[in-house]
C-alpha cells in the first residue's frame, strides 16, 4: 500500500496539468461566480452564488491575486499573480488547493481566455512595450503569437477570438479567426475615438459579444458615461444595456443561461461593487457591498459539457447544443 501511494505521489509530481492528479478536481455542483475583491489590502479570489450569497474567499496568499475564469468543465480557476515576482498565469482548483504556474518560464502574463474544449488558453504579455495576444495549449511549453491587443475572449464555438486593439485616441473590437489566423475589425468600423475599460464576453449561443464604451470627448468630461453595450457577432444591432447616467458600469460578464449580464460600476466610498442585470426586465440587483470587487467569471454546472468539442461541431451548432443540454 505505501508502496503504491509513494508511486501516485511521484506520478503526479511528473504528470502535465490535465493527467492523473486532476482527476482530484471537482466543479461546483451548484452556479458559482468568481471575482476578485481587495477586502483588507491584497487582491483575493473568491466565489458566490448569482444572488451574491456565500462570498467565499479561496486564496490565501499574501500576494496579489486577480481575473478568474472558470475552465469549460469547472474542474479548474485560470487567474494572475505577482507570487513569483511577476504577473504571470496560475492555475488552481474551485476550493483554492493545489495552486501551480501555468508555464515553467516565468514571464509577464494577463488577460486569460480558455478555448471551449479546455486545451489551450489565449492571454496578453507585453513584448516592447506593447501588448501582444498569445495562444498556448495548456499541457504544452510552446506559445504562438496572436495579434497585438488585450482582452483576448473566445468564442464557444471555438473557432473565434474577439479582442481589443488599442490605437492612440480609440480602442476597436477585432475578431480573429483560429482556423485562418485572419483578423478583421467588428466594431466600431472606423476609428474613432473610442475608450474600453472593461474586457469582452460573448454570450452562450456566441452570437453576441458584450462589452463596456465610452465614445464622448473628451474622454476625461465625460468618463461615467461608459456602460455596457451588446453587439451581434456580424457587427450589427449595437444595443445599450444600462444607462449612460452613471457612475460608470464595465467588465460585462454573460450568465451561462444567456439571460444576465454581470458588470462592475461605482458604489461610493471610491469602491466598486458588482451588479447583475437581467436581460429581458432590465432589472439590476447589486451582489457585493464590501472593499472593491472586480469580475470574474460565472460557472454553472447545467451548462457544463462533459466531453470535448469535435471539429465538424465547431460552428454555432456546439454553442446552441450547450444551451439545450441544460433542459
Amino acid at each position: 500500500m505505501a508502496r503504491r501511494l509513494l508511486f501516485w505521489l511521484f506520478t503526479c509530481g511528473l504528470a502535465s496539468l490535465y493527467s492523473v492528479c486532476s482527476i482530484l478536481a471537482e466543479a461546483p455542483e451548484t452556479p458559482k461566480i468568481a471575482f476578485w475583491a481587495d477586502r483588507g489590502g491584497t487582491r483575493d479570489i473568491y466565489l458566490m452564488n448569482p444572488d451574491g450569497t456565500d462570498q467565499m474567499k479561496i486564496t490565501q496568499h499574501h500576494s496579489q491575486n486577480i481575473t478568474p475564469v472558470w475552465s469549460p468543465t469547472g474542474e479548474h480557476i485560470l487567474f494572475v499573480s505577482d507570487r513569483d515576482g511577476v504577473w504571470d498565469l496560475y492555475l488552481m482548483e474551485p476550493d483554492g488547493s493545489n495552486v501551480r504556474r501555468v508555464f515553467e518560464q516565468k514571464a509577464e502574463r494577463a488577460g486569460p481566455t480558455w478555448s471551449p474544449d479546455g486545451k489551450q488558453i489565449a492571454y496578453v504579455r507585453t513584448v516592447r512595450g506593447q501588448w501582444v495576444n498569445y495562444i498556448a495549449a495548456v499541457d504544452e511549453k510552446n506559445e504562438e503569437r496572436m495579434a497585438v491587443g488585450s482582452s483576448p475572449e473566445w468564442s464557444p464555438d471555438g473557432t473565434e477570438i474577439a479582442f481589443i486593439v488599442r490605437f492612440p485616441e480609440s480602442m476597436q473590437i477585432s475578431i480573429f479567426n483560429v482556423a485562418t489566423r485572419q483578423q478583421k475589425i467588428l466594431f466600431p468600423p472606423e476609428a474613432i475615438p473610442s475608450y474600453m475599460s472593461g474586457g469582452l464576453t460573448w454570450s452562450p449561443t456566441g452570437d453576441t459579444l458584450a462589452f463596456s464604451w465610452l465614445h464622448r470627448v473628451p474622454f476625461d468630461d465625460f468618463h461615467e458615461t461608459e456602460t455596457v453595450y451588446t453587439i451581434n457577432r456580424d457587427g450589427t444591432d449595437l444595443t445599450q444595456i444600462i444607462e449612460e447616467a452613471g457612475p460608470r458600469a464595465t467588465s460585462p460578464v454573460w450568465s451561462p443561461r444567456g439571460d444576465a449580464l454581470l458588470y462592475k460600476r461605482s458604489a461610493g466610498n471610491r469602491s466598486y461593487q458588482i451588479f447583475k442585470v437581467i436581460l429581458e426586465s432590465g432589472k439590476i440587483e447589486q451582489l457585493t457591498d464590501i472593499g472593491w470587487n472586480h469580475l470574474g467569471d460565472w460557472f454553472d454546472p447545467a451548462y457544463a459539457l462533459p466531453v470535448s468539442p469535435q471539429p465538424h461541431l465547431l460552428t454555432t451548432t456546439w454553442a446552441e447544443k450547450k444551451k439545450e443540454i441544460a433542459f
